[in-house]
């Protein structure tokens, strides 16, 4: 009996150790499961977002290497091994703004401004965008995770065809792309840019004048950079004020760039529509425009005219002494370098004020290139260009901000309120009540963070926001509190969220800002190339659904 028992007492705590041997036991599979529970992003948006973050990490490592970035007398700074500048520079540039701390026409080598450029095409086509294209250039089948990644980084509501779309796109943009940069090879090669400003100070231009090999550099890079909307050139630390000083004005470089930002902000889906028309006119037969086209095209149209002409409007009604209509002279301020004493000589001629307010307030949408200072514009002028930012370009193009179809949604869903309609249509389609939902959640995020956005520059940055004053006890110059400068806070803010690359600081300003301030501005352009509704899906996983909700009560409202 004793016997029996002293088994069964064997057997059950060998079984018991086995259980526990195997419990104790590694799973592989196990500790994947829990690991993909606690993992905090999405499977589609966060693979972008982490590409993307990487991509901005080690491209900022390689921007501050000793030879890829070099010191030069003309500003003073030393950025090698600088991090934090590096990754400013590569998250400017990957997200297409063009926002500088470095001058890249004089503190990259000709290897940092490559570096420069391939981020800008990476940044501007889209990275999974040029994975697809590699794999059909080589004949290699394209996996349905690869193509639904790339349905969310390049925008189209139907799988079949993002491949298509993607490479429509692709080929019109390569095609103009090399056709602008033919013609502004002879551009730039017989143009030659003013040195001085009107006044006399030094603009320390790179010329590529009468050389063939600097020529065709600036047609490639500064092509490349215009449809990819990046904003960046290697001509100056005043971006293409030398082609538009008083007798050196190159209008026929403006309006290239001019239609090559114009074209890269439409939009992927836009190009395919365009092609899908053609294709079906050929053959007799029609075909309609998408809703997103027709939106897209409304909202960019009319924005291209509206906006020149509330700027006009705004430096008219002070045309005496706006900087827009007249030229001037000026001081420096040795604390910021940005103009002081500033005295207005004589009137513009009439088609140059023209100019300057097409060119800088449609370039305000997507691209970031400037032909007169951005502090020219008075204040009105600089809040109505930092609306046109935040507004942007089409969705799954090259431009940043909440994106035309956004705001073409909000405006026709609270028409639709005033009207008393229960939905939101446009061209006789009815718009998902979730897309005017999300919609909504993008422009009131956007709104919530670039307003904290501010505040905190504000707070971290201040003594470097406007010129330096006198202390009428010491006689000496001070840093100002910053009190005039929320409007351009305002401007450099959106204009990193839109990614555009218009800057109201100095180099000497940006260098000096507080490092959180330039996380912030770091920030704004991931989230302006990434967008809103991108970056919250990449920390927003499926939720499970219920067969309950709670109770309905109404809540009065203003």
């Amino acid at each position: 009996m004793s016997t029996n028992t002293n088994k069964s007492n064997k057997s059950k705590w060998l079984h018991f150790k086995k259980n526990k041997e195997q419990k104790n036991k590694f799973d592989p599979h196990k500790a994947f499961l829990k690991l993909k529970t606690w993992w905090p992003l999405s499977k589609v948006s966060g693979r972008i977002f982490l590409i993307y973050l990487f991509i901005v990490l080690f491209g900022g490592f390689l921007l501050c290497i000793p030879g890829i970035v070099v010191n030069n007398d003309l500003n003073g700074y030393d950025f090698r091994w600088d991090y934090l500048t590096g990754i400013f520079t590569a998250s400017s540039a990957f997200s297409d703004t063009g926002i500088n701390i470095i001058d890249p026409s004089h503190d990259y080598t000709f290897w940092g401004q490559l570096i420069l450029l391939i981020l800008i095409e990476m940044g501007g086509i889209g990275v999974l965008t040029l994975k697809i294209i590699l794999f059909i250039s080589i004949n290699k089948k394209i996996s349905l995770s690869d193509t639904v990644v790339a349905q969310s980084e390049r925008g189209n509501d139907v799988k079949s065809s993002t491949i298509e779309l993607i490479k429509d796109g692709f080929i019109f943009l390569t095609f103009i792309q090399l056709i602008a940069a033919g013609v502004l090879f002879f551009l730039f090669f017989f143009s030659e840019p003013a040195t001085q400003s009107l006044n006399g100070t030094e603009l320390n231009v790179v010329s590529p004048y009468h050389n063939f090999i600097k020529s065709i550099w600036f047609a490639i890079f500064h092509s490349t950079s215009a449809i990819n909307n990046a904003g960046y050139d290697l001509l100056s630390t005043n971006s293409l004020q030398p082609y538009n000083i008083e007798g050196h004005q190159a209008y026929a470089i403006q309006i290239v760039f001019l239609l090559e930002w114009v074209i890269g902000g439409l939009g992927y889906p836009t190009f395919h529509d365009i092609k899908r028309k053609m294709r079906a006119r050929r053959v007799g037969q029609k075909v309609k425009f998408s809703l997103f086209t027709k939106l897209n095209f409304w909202v960019y149209s009319t924005l291209f005219v509206v906006g020149p002409l509330l700027i006009f409007l705004s430096e008219y009604s002070n045309q005496t002494n706006s900087l827009i209509f007249n030229y001037y002279t000026y001081d420096v301020d040795p604390l910021t370098q940005m103009p002081i004493n500033v005295i207005v000589t004589e009137a513009k001629p009439t088609f140059a004020v023209a100019m300057d307010i097409i060119f800088n307030t449609t370039a305000c949408r997507n691209a970031g290139f400037s032909t007169v200072p951005i502090n020219d514009f008075n204040a009105s002028s600089k809040t109505i260009l930092s609306s046109l930012m935040f507004i942007g370009s089409a969705p799954s193009s090259t431009a940043g901000g909440i994106r035309t179809t956004t705001f073409a949604i909000i405006l026709l869903s609270t028409w639709a309120i005033i009207r008393n309609k229960s939905y939101t249509s446009a061209f006789k389609k009815v718009i998902p009540a979730e897309t005017v939902r999300r919609s909504f959640s993008v422009f009131f995020i956007s709104v919530f963070i670039l307003t904290i956005v501010i505040i905190l520059i504000y707070f971290d940055s201040n003594g470097f926001l406007t010129p330096g004053i006198e202390n009428g006890v010491a006689g000496e110059l001070v840093q100002n509190q910053g009190d005039a400068s929320i409007v351009q806070i305002l401007t450099l803010i959106t204009s990193a969220y839109g990614t555009v690359g218009m800057n109201p600081f100095t180099q000497h300003q940006m260098y000096n800002f507080g490092v959180l301030t330039k996380l912030l501005i770091i920030l704004c352009m991931f989230l302006g190339q990434l967008g809103i509704s991108n970056t919250l899906l990449a920390f927003i996983k499926p939720s499970r659904k219920t067969n309950f909700k709670y109770l309905e009560e109404d809540v009065t409202i203003g």
